[in-house]
């Protein structure tokens, strides 16, 4: 829990958390890890398919190891949770749609605040609203930008926006002023210059799902694989993606658009804890005016007007939460000061008498107690704000190998790639490691679509099935396709920034670090660019055999910011651990490229990039547990993990296993100082108390019979779990 706690006290400002009684500690110290893990999973669920999490095939169904219905005792629940989450915000910058549309309305907030003065809030509030909600309409490809001609594309753009802004009112039951909304629109576009900045984020965002040979209806049966079977559904979207051109190029917004909206639309706006019910002027020119240099944002601005070269560094600018980190606080004290300072000060004295000596009254419960008005309202406000502000900040740390950030900043790489994988390819047994990602892809996205029905019906609570259904899905070349650029954004996590840095200060560990790979590491991050690339990344090129620019399109696509980035993270082990095991692969002359197309040894080396570590970790416990008379099967668990998480054939079984096994030698003695650092034993140990009642009455000749694919999603997850948990820098002095 320890390692929990500093991770969240991370996220509070310094001068808070230095107190000695501050908000931040009290926070923590009450938090409920299962709560807060139940927090971010909301957030995960509610627009899962926009935000991939179908694609990288997490699990929803959070339980842990095998069976379907194995308890965790009550005393390890607050440990699992708090280890849980720390795996997910131990990760690298998280560039999903909301965190980019959440930063992007609040920049543009302070574009047009003057504009809105003389309007009521709810103009503004809608304002930002649609610009928000619009980046998942251009992402989902509900509307696609019909020209190459900018102005076309820009004055196409305007319209569609305006369009939207009045059906944004629609759907929240109001009618706004068509006078109104023309004024604002002129205002708008005369006095301010952010809708170029607008125009730029969303034609990035409206390609982001298109490949080669993929065609909009190929997303579209993506997207809508579940719609396009529903009774209730079918013809609804089976009519717009019939006919999809005369609804995504037109600029009006239909009543079909309306219903079939509300399946890529998240089911909550960030920004309403922030602006809804307060003092929106008050608060913009308070609070979101602070946390930006408006300098900065105005170089930006004007260099849109041209082109947009500078949306890699503006995105990677208002996405950096530590502005809020920083000064969110400090000014929310000013806005709430300044909203209050018409109070006269002698009932402020009264009521704070009234509420002195009714906590010296014999009372029965604190609720009898009476609370001053003013303290009502300063604590519900509060209450409000420091739930916008806890909830953004998490949604910019729950990642793994975000492959956003290569979505929106390598996007001509990927597209490199994705030419040359036109086809799935003749290999043997690529067709059966696609056919094993589907299977687990149906299951899984099942319970993501089950409780995203649940969460958008406003359920707090509900029960999700023990199995999930045995519909068939089809091969889709748009989500094949996701899948293949999910692997190279985790062969590639490390160009992300990574804005937690723990280091690992365990001398042992060190000692045994510097020994092992100080001088190889050191060499590797001396060297010049084209060296260091060739370090990286050729262990990985060297098992290829169509991709023979691999390295050399990385090198091309590379800048100095993704270097630095780079060196930062060749300290970290899983990094060190999956180099090790590419090696080893080669050496042993395992010839996967005999059966396996490039683009799948890609997918199955960013498995290993993501889970190895952590399965070598678990081992390590388990071997060392294993006794006569508590029987693990520890052996067993190899070949699952070979078959059902790497995806590779029972044919290389045996030679992937003696490769596992040489990785382990090289790191044993680091593996077994690890697996007592922080929380890993005891986490560690509720996994294997879960395999002891799983395998208790198996022979385990039937044990594989006994699998489910949630079984496998789950394991999967759970070595990804121990991987990002121990993600820690190890820079020996």
């Amino acid at each position: 829990m320890q390692l929990f706690k500093r991770v969240l006290l991370s996220i509070f400002p310094d001068d808070i958390v230095n107190q000695s009684v501050n908000p931040a500690s009290m926070f923590i110290s009450f938090i409920s890890t299962k709560e807060f893990f139940s927090v971010i999973n909301r957030k995960i669920v509610e627009n899962y398919k926009l935000n991939l999490f179908d694609v990288t095939q997490d699990p929803f169904e959070f339980k842990i190891g095998f069976g379907e219905n194995i308890p965790i005792k009550p005393k390890d629940v607050d440990l699992y949770y708090g280890y849980a989450a720390t795996a997910n915000l131990n990760g690298y910058r998280f560039f999903s749609p909301a965190n980019i549309a959440n930063s992007l309305s609040l920049v543009s907030a302070l574009y047009v605040k003057d504009i809105f003065w003389k309007y009521d809030p709810e103009y503004y509030l809608h304002f930002l609203y649609t610009i928000f909600l619009l980046h998942f309409v251009f992402l989902s490809r509900m509307k696609i930008f019909p020209s190459q001609d900018k102005e076309r594309n820009y004055n196409w753009f305007v319209d569609v926006f305006f369009s939207f802004y009045a059906f944004v009112f629609q759907q929240t039951g109001q009618t706004p002023d068509p006078k109104k909304l023309l004024e604002i629109k002129k205002a708008v576009l005369n006095t301010t210059e952010i809708f170029f900045v607008l125009f730029a984020v969303y034609q990035r965002l409206n390609t982001t799902f298109l490949y080669s040979k993929v065609t909009d209806k190929d997303i579209y049966a993506w997207l809508f694989h579940d719609e396009l079977k529903g009774e209730d559904t079918r013809k609804s979207f089976a009519d717009f993606v019939g006919h999809y051109q005369q609804y995504a190029y037109s600029s009006d917004f239909t009543a079909l658009e309306g219903k079939i909206l509300h399946h890529v639309l998240p089911a909550d706006i960030l920004l309403r804890y922030l602006f809804l019910e307060s003092d929106m002027s008050l608060m913009t020119e308070t609070v979101v005016a602070k946390l930006f240099d408006k300098k900065i944002l105005d170089e930006f601005v004007v260099r849109f007007r041209k082109d947009d070269s500078a949306l890699e560094s503006f995105l990677l600018y208002i996405t950096d939460y530590r502005h809020f980190k920083k000064k969110f606080f400090q000014w929310v004290q000013k806005y709430i000061i300044t909203l209050f300072k018409d109070e006269d000060q002698w009932m402020i004295g009264e009521d704070l008498d009234d509420l002195m000596s009714s906590i010296g009254e014999d009372v029965e419960s604190i609720d009898s107690f009476k609370v001053p008005e003013r303290i009502k309202k300063e604590s519900k406000l509060m209450e409000k704000i420091l739930n916008f502000y806890i909830t953004f900040i998490w949604w910019f740390r729950v990642s793994r190998g975000d492959n956003f950030f290569l979505r929106l900043f390598k996007y001509p790489l990927i597209q490199k790639v994705m030419t040359v994988i036109d086809s799935l390819g003749e290999k043997n047994y690529t067709l059966m490691y696609y056919g094993a990602l589907l299977d687990q892809y149906r299951t899984n996205v099942f319970y993501y679509r089950y409780t995203a029905d649940n969460v958008r019906a406003g359920k707090q609570k509900f029960i999700l099935p023990n199995k999930s259904d045995n519909a068939k899905l089809a091969p889709n070349i748009s989500l094949l396709k996701s899948f293949d650029v999910n692997s190279l954004a985790i062969i590639l996590q490390d160009i992300n920034p990574k804005d937690i840095r723990i280091y690992l200060k365990h001398k042992k560990i060190l000692d045994l670090f510097r020994a092992l790979l100080g001088k190889q590491v050191s060499d590797l991050v001396t060297s010049k660019k084209q060296i260091f690339l060739d370090g990286v990344y050729g262990s990985i090129a060297q098992h290829l055999v169509d991709f023979k620019d691999f390295v050399k399109d990385i090198k091309g696509a590379f800048t100095d910011q993704d270097i630095f980035h780079l060196k930062e993270n060749i300290y970290n082990i899983d990094y060190r651990v999956s180099q090790t095991f590419y090696q080893h692969l080669h050496g042993a002359k395992v010839a996967l490229h005999v059966n396996y197309s490039d683009i799948t040894i890609l997918g199955i080396f960013a498995q290993v990039r993501e889970t190895l570590f952590g399965f070598l970790l678990y081992m390590t416990f388990l071997r060392k547990e294993e006794t006569s008379t508590k029987q693990l099967h520890a052996d067993r668990l190899t070949k699952l993990y070979i078959k059902q998480v790497l995806h590779i054939d029972d044919d290389y079984a045996d030679k992937i296993t003696k490769v596992i096994e040489r990785v382990a030698d090289t790191f044993q003695d680091i593996l077994l100082q690890r697996i007592s650092l922080d929380d890993n034993k005891e986490y560690l140990k509720i996994a294997m108390d879960n395999r002891l009642i799983f395998t208790e009455w198996k022979q385990a000749t039937d044990m594989e019979k006994k699998y489910s694919d949630q079984d496998f999603i789950r394991y999967a997850w759970f070595l990804k779990n121990i991987t990002y948990y121990n993600k820690r820098f190890l820079i020996p002095k």
